[in-house]
């Protein structure tokens, strides 16, 4: 085989080699393009489903913008609901306590009167030797007791409902406000023929309200008292170191409390009407009241009873180092001055008749009494007494006066005009006695406050604290 037939075969297997491979490429070509037609297809589809996803998804905004926009209205709507009623309430809360204030100066002033004369009628006709007429007197007295009692009651638990009740809490010793409670209550006890012990044992000191724990002690041994028809109670404190508490406990043998009431026990206004006789049945106020009490001085208090078996209350603080109170400020000490309430010269406005005829004769043997009416004829009497050389020692004004008077206008107008009775004891003595009353006056410039019905014992603590702070 010579050179050209070789070249001709190498010329023919390279020219096969190329038509295969051309072969080759257009099948690989076709391939892709099917591929790329299919991945083409695929990304159409995507972007339709895309699309599809988008436009859903836009919807599904659009509804949740429009139901929390219609939930955003419904809320505001709510919320002015909200603030109408609010509103509302507040208008019915004022209203109450305005109306409370009212009730509460209505009664107290003809009650001061009743329960100021039966004191008068008691003294009076004890003397006269006529037990029938001093039994009358003496009924008279106690009713109007429980009136006023129960009135304090009423407004005491609309203070607590409104978060309005204060207490001045101090370190003291607890068995002492126990022991001069139950002093109290040892002659009902002895009227009864009943058995009232006092067991004392030591405690270490508190910190609480004297007044409130005094109040809560005389809830509960009226109580004591008033369901005992006989046997004793008995009084005691003790300190529980295990449970690092003071306790004071009050037992007694009455008729007890019906196991199915205790728990509501605690309740305003509920009643033991299976235990309790109408005879005996109260407002029940007390102890809610009572409880309320003990646990704003950080304590608590318990019951156990049963029916015929008699009553024991128990209730409990924590000692003075356990608390975490901030220490009360210290009132700074000032010399002592009348220190027996004798020979005072002693000025009243009462525009009531028959209260000033009351305050007259409760005050009467503590010295010189001189009594006015309205403003005009105060401001009269004290003007001439001072230019006679007489400054009073004290002072005891009415708030309600006739007009153009109240007793703060006339009380700034007496410290105006005359220098030196800006160091006299001015004591607001009124039938208003609801909450933020004290305080107002108290802040307008008076010394202290009493409110009516005027307990005569209460009057002479409060001059007589007055009077020894010059």
């Amino acid at each position: 085989m010579n050179l050209y037939s070789v070249l001709f075969y190498i010329a023919c297997l390279v020219l096969l080699t190329l038509i295969v491979t051309v072969i080759l490429l257009s099948g690989k070509l076709k391939s892709l393009r099917a591929e790329s037609l299919k991945k083409d297809q695929a990304l159409k589809k995507l972007s339709a489903d895309l699309a599809e996803t988008k436009e859903s998804v836009d919807q599904i905004i659009k509804d949740k913008i429009t139901e929390l926009k219609k939930e955003e209205g419904d809320t505001e709507k709510s919320d002015f609901t909200l603030k109408r009623a609010l509103k509302r309430s507040e208008e019915a809360n004022f209203m109450k306590n305005a109306f409370l204030s009212n009730f509460s100066h209505e009664i107290r002033t003809p009650l001061n009167n009743i329960i100021g004369f039966a004191s008068l009628l008691e003294a009076e006709i004890s003397l006269l030797e006529n037990k029938e007429l001093f039994d009358y007197a003496r009924a008279i007295s106690e009713s109007g007791d429980k009136l006023s009692h129960l009135l304090d009651n009423i407004l005491d638990i609309s203070k607590l409902e409104a978060n309005d009740m204060q207490i001045k809490l101090k370190s003291c010793q607890l068995n002492n406000v126990v022991a001069d409670t139950t002093q109290m209550f040892i002659f009902k006890a002895n009227e009864q023929k009943l058995k009232l012990n006092l067991k004392i044992n030591d405690v270490p000191t508190v910190f609480i309200d004297e007044k409130g724990l005094n109040k809560v002690l005389s809830i509960v041994l009226e109580n004591a008292v008033k369901y005992t028809p006989n046997g004793f109670i008995n009084v005691s404190t003790d300190f529980q170191t295990d449970k690092g508490e003071i306790c004071i406990r009050i037992k007694d043998t009455g008729i007890g409390i019906d196991p199915t009431y205790l728990p509501g026990i605690f309740d305003p206004f509920r009643q033991d009407s299976l235990g309790y006789t109408k005879e005996n049945s109260g407002a029940g106020l007390g102890l809610p009241l009572a409880k309320s009490l003990v646990e704003m001085m950080r304590g608590h208090i318990e019951i156990e009873s049963a029916k015929g078996m008699g009553t024991t209350v128990t209730i409990f603080f924590p000692p003075e180092k356990t608390t975490d109170e901030v220490q009360p400020r210290k009132e700074p000490t000032k010399k002592e001055k009348f220190k027996t309430l004798q020979g005072l010269e002693i000025f009243i406005v009462e525009d009531d008749l028959m209260n000033k005829i009351v305050l007259f004769e409760m005050t009467k043997s503590l010295g010189n009494v001189i009594t006015t009416m309205d403003g005009d004829e105060a401001l009269k009497v004290i003007e001439e007494e001072y230019k006679a050389g007489k400054v009073f020692d004290i002072m005891l004004f009415d708030i309600n006066l006739p007009p153009p008077w109240d007793g703060i206008k006339l009380m700034h107008e007496v410290r105006k005009k005359i220098k030196a009775y800006k160091t006299v004891p001015f004591v607001a003595q009124t039938a208003y006695a609801m909450t933020g009353d004290k305080e107002k006056l108290l802040e307008a410039g008076f010394d202290d406050y009493i409110s009516k019905p005027i307990n005569q014992q209460e009057l002479y603590s409060i001059m007589k604290n007055q009077l020894n702070k010059l």
